[in-house]
């Protein structure tokens, strides 16, 4: 299972990063042209190196499928959601899709070779066996890191490999591949930081949690900072009792990425909280509720000093009450 990191657009690039194609196409593009019946279709059989594109592309997918040995779902759910975004409203920019093209045979191109998990990576493997009550984790870089110092941290990136235990268990559960993992090697320490989400500061490579509320511990594993203003941006995974197994889950992911670091999980209400902002002035804290595994908001505090009155900052406070939103706004003096 493949996870390249993106923010929402860029989501499409999440999306765009793991994405598993269709074949619905024919020499020169990878479908008949005979059959075309979708303007995209018709636009890249009327034009030659996008037909050739077309044919590439896939080529491309091919071979990243085989890297992936036989867990590849979230790079055919990618692809998936990638051929949904290249479908243009209206007349369609022949030039823009071309070059939409070479980005995304670019990405299917980069996306690494994974060794099976018994033989050796050129980079360090951490075992991390504390960090949740119902599995064991081992993560394994694929490429060398600079080991930390005791004089500062340090951070590293790159492909990486997650193998998942039962606790205590040594038959291998699960094989998680991601395309890029970032991690914060504390000074002095033997190993990565781990479930921490202090705002605007180093954040655990791992952070482990029941985020659906199921009585199962979910994890979620940092991707890199492509979150807002540089955030970190983060992989989620809920496990599932009826597969055994962990399964992405795109829409935790993505609220990551559009907010402020990890989310805080409110066990005592079911509740997931995440804080977001714009600029100096403007701060939004929200909750949500998990309906079927997707984060659904139901309260917001907002913080707006962007809209004052009278020199004073306005507080909304908002709430789902039966299907509809109810909002108490009043204003408070600045903060010194």
């Amino acid at each position: 299972m493949v996870i390249a990191l993106r923010t929402r657009v860029a989501r499409a690039a999440l999306a765009l990063s793991l994405i598993a194609f269709v074949p619905t196409l024919a020499f020169p593009a990878s479908f008949d042209c005979a059959a075309a019946h979708s303007k995209i279709e018709h636009a890249i059989c009327d034009d030659p190196q996008l037909s050739a594109l077309d044919s590439e592309l896939a080529n491309a997918y091919r071979t990243a499928s085989t890297r992936q040995g036989d867990d590849a779902d979230q790079l055919k759910n990618a692809q998936r959601e990638w051929l949904k975004y290249r479908a243009y409203q209206g007349k369609i920019d022949t030039e823009a899709l071309r070059n939409a093209y070479r980005e995304r045979i670019g990405e299917l191109k980069a996306i690494p070779t994974f060794p099976a998990p018994g033989t050796p990576v050129e980079g360090p493997t951490y075992r991390l066996t504390k960090i949740a009550k119902q599995h064991d984790f081992v993560l394994r870089l694929l490429e060398a890191c600079e080991a930390p110092d005791d004089e500062s941290d340090s951070t590293c990136e790159g492909p990486a490999q997650l193998l998942i235990y039962g606790k205590g268990n040594a038959r291998l559960q699960q094989t998680i591949n991601l395309t890029n993992v970032y991690l914060t090697l504390p000074k002095g320490a033997r190993g990565p930081l781990v479930n921490s989400a202090r705002m605007y500061d180093y954040q655990g490579v791992i952070n482990v949690g029941d985020f659906n509320f199921d009585g199962n511990e979910d994890f979620g594993i940092q991707t890199g900072n492509e979150g807002s203003y540089g955030g970190p941006s983060y992989a989620i995974f809920l496990f599932s009792p009826e597969e055994g197994r962990f399964e992405y889950n795109d829409a935790m992911s993505g609220l990551i990425a559009e907010t402020l670091g990890f989310f805080d999980v409110d066990t005592r209400h079911q509740l997931i909280r995440t804080s977001g902002k714009s600029g100096c002035c403007y701060h939004e804290n929200t909750a949500y509720r998990i309906d079927h595994d997707v984060p659904v908001p139901v309260e917001r505090h907002i913080e707006d000093a962007l809209n004052s009155d009278n020199g004073k900052m306005k507080i909304t406070d908002e709430k789902l009450v039966n299907g509809k939103w109810q909002s108490k706004v009043h204003y408070v003096p600045f903060p010194n």
